[in-house]
């Protein structure tokens, strides 16, 4: 069953980077049909297309030859060895007497569709439990995936005319599997645009999953506009997909242009998705719309007060083709929702700890993008294995504090991390690659993003133990330093000093207020009181409160200077 406006949705849709398949209107079902449908010509004609603008040698031995010639002998070869398909169509006696060439382009063939991103998707209806297509979520891939594999080994084996001695079970059909539901939230007019788009409802993702966007880094501060211009947008509703998902205790609809569709699947490894159930009878808290058209709403974020709702928007230009723009604006838009809150966003890490005599301690590390606060924490727990009995995430990056009675806690936002791949001990991302996004690993601040915790222990209510601004610039200063008075902390955590490391545009020593230029920065004043009144109860009730030496920008001492900072910070809490 299709959900409405699906069957107007397109069968196949191919870019230079990657294809999107409608599995309820595409017959992927056998060999046959694959090979013989328009897709399958599709994607060989742009690969021929690319093949001759680069020049390929294989080309050269292939002059002259048709697209239509080779399709036909894969069709034939589907069902023929190599020399009855020969001796029996001498129209493609051209092609087949370049036996060696035409291998070695079958398979640079099957590489290249291998690197497209490729997902499909599939459609439910609200009338229907929506578990009730699941397994035709994992059905549907799977055979696809072997359809793909069945293809390339029984053409390639004729084509060279022996069987494979080693087999290697590749993800060759999609890279990830959609299932979505239609969705009406609103009757306002203005968001008329927003109804009845694919909600995301359940995904099927196929590990390792490894994308290459066109931008790497995030740039500038998202600003706030003085209208809300959802009327003005022109959306077509058929090119975008919306992921439901909970930022912190927040329900967030995330409407992603389908050119940025590999960044809403990797949201998949980083927040708690809502279920059906959750969002279908409610509006949300935050809308995010990521791949607009317009550009003079780009990086602007509004709220809307007779709907009660925090928009934010990135336009589809190719320098927002980076995760960061769709992680930080959704944590912009929590920490804002929060400040007029009365409750103060925390720009760091915390974990709980359970040391051996069943002692907890919630340690704090606050600071901006590359201050070492998640690589401190992660040298901690691999240090402390013999004093240490348990160590959870509560947050990676971005968390909240808020007052209850007279005593600090927090909440996490995320239930996984974004993580630079230099900033891991070398071998630690192939120990999670089974479940791993992984983002232009071979690139300067290419990023693995994983899970690490769950949602409902980010969302108890954790007392704040410690808290540590981590400074990752001083060399001289080494292990811990903790501040007498509220006055002083507030000095150098309003600073929020950092050397930066090119997780963004930034160079050199920068400086943004409390760390975090996603809400309090655009907030400052809002953010200052709750900030005061926070830091005077956490002194009020003795927390300790300091700073932390991670040396993570110091030369020599990416590696080395988080170990030596969770040691001197291992020593304190066990003593």
């Amino acid at each position: 069953m299709l959900y409405e406006g699906a069957d107007e949705m397109k069968k196949f849709h191919l870019t230079k980077t990657y294809a999107i398949i409608n599995f309820d209107a595409t017959m992927c079902d056998s060999e046959v049909n694959i090979i013989s449908s328009k897709s399958f010509e599709a994607v060989l004609v742009q690969f021929v297309r690319q093949m001759r603008l680069e020049k390929s040698p294989i080309m050269d031995d292939l002059k002259g030859v048709r697209v239509q010639c080779i399709l036909d002998a894969y069709k034939l070869l589907l069902l023929w060895d190599y020399e009855t398909v020969k001796s029996k169509n001498p129209y493609l006696h051209k092609l087949l007497q370049q036996q060696d060439a035409f291998y070695h382009f079958t398979e640079s063939f099957y590489d290249y569709w291998r690197r497209l991103e490729r997902f499909g998707f599939i459609a439910s209806q609200k009338l229907y439990a929506q578990n009730a297509r699941t397994a035709d979520l994992i059905h549907v891939a799977e055979e696809f995936n072997q359809s793909i594999l069945y293809l390339y080994r029984t053409i390639t084996q004729h084509i060279i005319e022996r069987d494979f001695l080693v087999f290697r079970q590749l993800p060759a059909g999609v890279n990830a599997n959609i299932m979505m539901v239609s969705h009406k939230f609103t009757s306002n007019p203005s968001y008329a645009s927003l109804q009845n788009v694919g909600f995301i409802t359940n995904i099927l993702t196929r590990p390792p999953f490894i994308v290459y966007t066109d931008s790497n880094t995030r740039k500038g501060l998202f600003k706030p506009l003085d209208e809300n211009p959802i009327s003005k947008l022109s959306i077509n509703k058929m090119h975008y997909f919306v992921y439901p998902i909970k930022v912190g205790s927040l329900l967030t609809f995330v409407y992603v242009h389908r050119d940025f569709l590999h960044h809403g699947v990797a949201l998949s490894n980083l927040f708690e998705p809502a279920s059906f159930q959750e969002f279908s009878m409610r509006k949300p808290d935050l809308l995010y719309i990521y791949g607009i058209k317009e550009n003079e709403y780009d990086g602007k974020y509004t709220y809307d007060e007779k709907e009660d709702l925090y928009i934010g928007f990135v336009s589809r230009e190719t320098k927002n083709d980076y995760f960061g723009y769709m992680k930080k604006m959704l944590l912009t838009l929590h920490n804002i929702y929060m400040i007029d809150h009365n409750q103060l966003p925390i720009h760091g890490a915390m974990v709980q700890i359970i040391l051996n005599n069943d002692h907890k301690k919630h340690i704090v590390i606050i600071g901006d993008s590359g201050a070492g606060k998640s690589e401190t924490l992660e040298a901690l727990r691999k240090i402390g294995g013999k004093y240490i009995k348990d160590m959870k995430v509560v947050f990676d990056d971005m968390g909240v504090f808020f007052k209850k009675g007279e005593q600090i806690y927090a909440h996490g936002t995320e239930t996984g991390a974004f993580v630079r791949l230099d900033d891991l001990d070398t071998g630690y991302a192939y120990q999670k690659i089974d479940r791993a996004i992984f983002m232009n690993p071979n690139q300067i601040n290419g990023r693995i993003i994983l899970p690490v915790s769950y949602y409902d222990f980010i969302m108890l209510d954790h007392q704040v133990d410690m808290v540590f601004y981590a400074n990752n610039y001083i060399e001289t200063n080494q292990g811990l330093h903790f501040f007498d008075n509220a006055e002083d902390a507030l000095e150098t955590f309003r600073k929020g000093q950092r050397f930066a490391k090119g997780t963004t545009a930034e160079v050199g020593l920068v400086e943004s207020y409390f760390a975090n230029p996603f809400g309090p920065v655009q907030r400052k004043d809002d953010t200052d009181i709750i900030l005061k009144e926070h830091f005077d109860l956490l002194f009020n009730q003795k927390v300790m409160v300091g700073e932390i030496y991670t040396q993570l920008a110091v030369v020599g001492k990416h590696m080395n200077g988080p170990e030596l900072a969770a040691k001197k910070l291992l020593e304190y809490i066990t003593k």
